[in-house]
């Protein structure tokens, strides 16, 4: 087999392992605090950086879903059940939209943007400090803003259902009841639910996140503050990629 066949087969290889997992496998090499000479940082603050532009980018995917990735899905997706319907109907529309989602992320949508990310970048060990970028995100908009937890989770349930795998959905409302309620910081509660369902973590703390970025009661410019964004992930990224 010729360099570019093997180059090519790896690749599919490579993908094919991707799509199989979550997250990103954990290091070879151990992080070490030392430089590494000719001007490169070690691969401590490389992996501190990391944490910061991982939390960017999932954060502009949820961003580019909220904002552009609902059209044409289903205005009550992923909604809680109604007092007038059944048990059986709520199964049933959760189940289509379970499909929905699915098909969408197949079609590259900004699901599976997040998905790429978590599955080739971020290792368990790298998502409690991931999940804790995000929450800072917010935490910078809340210094001024009061929103109430129900109407917050309300706002952000959507969000889950477009862009958070479906088999993680209900880890994921938990964890969107508990960091609404503590006002995105880390307690004992969320942190439990960090470590045993990190994908979730993640996702809800974006969709937190996210729903502050359409209150022009809270951020005013949300064009601007997505372009900034943008650029800090980009600018930071020279560093991490």
């Amino acid at each position: 087999m010729g360099k570019g066949k093997r180059l090519r087969a790896q690749r599919v290889k490579d993908q094919s392992a991707r799509r199989t997992r979550e997250l990103a496998p954990e290091p070879s090499r151990p992080v070490s605090t030392d430089d590494m000479g000719g001007g490169r940082m070690s691969s401590y603050t490389r992996r501190e950086i990391s944490k910061q532009v991982y939390a960017w980018m999932i954060l502009l995917s949820y961003l580019e879903g909220a904002l552009d990735g609902a059209d044409g899905l289903p205005e009550n997706l992923f909604a809680p059940q109604t007092p007038d319907e059944s048990d059986e109907d709520y199964a049933a529309r959760i189940k289509t939209d379970r499909l929905v989602v699915e098909t969408q992320a197949m079609a590259g949508s900004p699901a599976e943007q997040v998905a790429e990310v978590l599955s080739s970048w971020v290792p368990r060990s790298l998502v409690p400090g991931v999940v804790d970028h995000l929450a800072a995100e917010g935490l910078r908009q809340l210094d001024t803003a009061t929103p109430d937890p129900d109407q917050w989770q309300a706002g952000a349930r959507p969000l889950l259902g477009i862009l958070c795998p479906p088999k993680h959905w209900e880890a994921a409302l938990d964890q969107l009841e508990a960091l609404s309620t503590s006002r995105l910081k880390i307690n004992d509660v969320t942190a439990g639910h960090l470590t045993g369902q990190p994908v979730a973590t993640v996702h809800a703390a974006a969709a937190l996140v996210t729903w502050l970025y359409g209150r022009p009661d809270i951020i005013a410019d949300p064009a601007a503050a997505r372009l900034e964004l943008a650029e800090k992930a980009g600018k930071f990224g020279e560093f991490v990629f």
